[in-house]
């Protein structure tokens, strides 16, 4: 038995009390629609994630600057003047150079928690070149190993993606998250999935890492039905294969995380040292519980989506062809505007009908309220939002 010395405190680890406390946790996640799992990480992030409680104490001045710097019509419900204001503006993309600042709007406006991916990551913000306004957010970044469909699109091998290094010429869109009520009501998802495209990102690739941009990947909680549907930038490729393991929340994980790393340190240092260290480590925690990961796997299916920049794009990844002979698509080449027109005339009549059927969201979503919410109130005020 071990004590607190000072305290006199038994702080031994109750193998059973802690399993039950880990199940328990699992059942209600494994219970969960997608919506309301998604919305649950999401309040974890405000209100047990102690760095992103920080950040908000820390940046709550800054967080309503932000506020107010984000894109609205003058009057929603004015359609003369809203159809003008939309004719009138100027998408573009930009470098984050405040970092900071793109993570704390980030975590404001969407509704999924942020998590960077290991490896390559750039972060953009999507503003109106008039107003100087938030559009959105965007961050692209290293591209996932092995996705089925993408890799059977393209017809990759793994010499193409490993040993040619072809894997580092596509990246994935991380964060693709367009403010309200753009995003609603006018596309405004659809603009900022358009914008991942664009020679400033395919730019600033080539200036970070000096290889050429040809494609971007990437995926939608949702299944094939999402954001990405119906742009000419985009294939819709198909649905991830598999299932993945349901995650407990960190103050879970940690719990079960120290006591592999003070009892099977072997097992702990192997764990750490793969791909996907974190999975790793439940695993091995599923396997001293006698549990089976598979009885703990959500069936949540990912639509996943492919943007070919080029016409011969595909060969240059199976390492066909040279830099010299890639031929871009003329959308790419026309970039912002295409984008504007396609964008716009869409824009207009998704607006223009949600008027006529008296379905405007005018509100802005904004999730600084979510700071010390129960999680019975966040899922009351904000569940109907998720995937809006």
């Amino acid at each position: 038995m071990k004590l607190d010395n000072f305290f006199n405190i038994d702080t031994e680890f109750n193998f059973d009390k802690e399993k039950e406390l880990f199940i328990n946790n699992l059942d209600m996640l494994k219970s969960m629609s997608v919506q309301e799992q998604t919305l649950y990480k999401k309040w974890l992030e405000f209100n047990n994630n102690e760095k992103t409680r920080q950040r908000f104490i820390k940046n709550y001045s800054k967080s309503e600057i932000l506020y107010n710097n984000i894109w609205r019509p003058t009057d929603i419900f004015n359609q003369e003047q809203t159809i003008k204001e939309i004719e009138n503006l100027d998408p573009i993309v930009e470098l984050a150079e405040t970092p900071e600042t793109w993570t704390l709007l980030r975590t404001l406006i969407s509704s999924m928690e942020f998590t960077a991916n290991p490896g390559r990551n750039i972060r953009f913000f999507a503003r109106d070149k008039v107003t100087g306004k938030y559009l959105g957010v965007i961050s692209v970044g290293s591209d996932v190993t092995s996705i089925k469909v993408r890799d059977d699109y393209i017809k990759w091998t793994k010499d193409n993606k490993f040993v040619d290094h072809k894997l580092n010429h596509t990246c994935i869109g991380t964060s693709i998250v367009p403010t309200q009520p753009l995003g609603f009501n006018f596309l405004g998802g659809k603009l900022l999935s358009a914008l991942v495209t664009t020679s400033t990102i395919r730019d600033q690739w080539k200036k970070n890492y000096n290889e050429t941009l040809i494609g971007v990947t990437t995926t939608s909680l949702y299944g094939v039905h999402s954001q990405y549907n119906g742009i000419p930038h985009w294939k819709t490729l198909g649905e991830s294969t598999g299932k993945i393991a349901i995650k407990p929340d960190d103050s879970v994980y940690k719990v079960w995380s120290n006591w592999l790393k003070e009892n099977h340190r072997e097992e702990f240092d192997k764990a750490i040292s793969g791909t996907g260290p974190k999975q790793n480590i439940l695993n091995k925690v599923f396997r001293h519980m006698g549990i089976k990961v598979k009885d703990y796997e959500h069936g949540f299916k990912r639509g996943v989506f492919f943007a070919n920049m080029y016409d011969n794009g595909l060969e240059y990844l199976r390492n066909e062809i040279d830099d010299s002979e890639l031929v871009m698509k003329k959308k790419f080449v026309e970039d912002y505007e295409y984008i504007n027109r396609w964008w716009k005339k869409k824009a207009i009549k998704r607006y223009t009908k949600m008027l006529e059927q008296g379905r405007i969201k005018d509100e802005t979503l904004f999730y600084n309220d979510m700071f010390n919410m129960t999680w019975e109130e966040a899922k009351e005020k904000y569940l109907t939002d998720v995937g809006r």
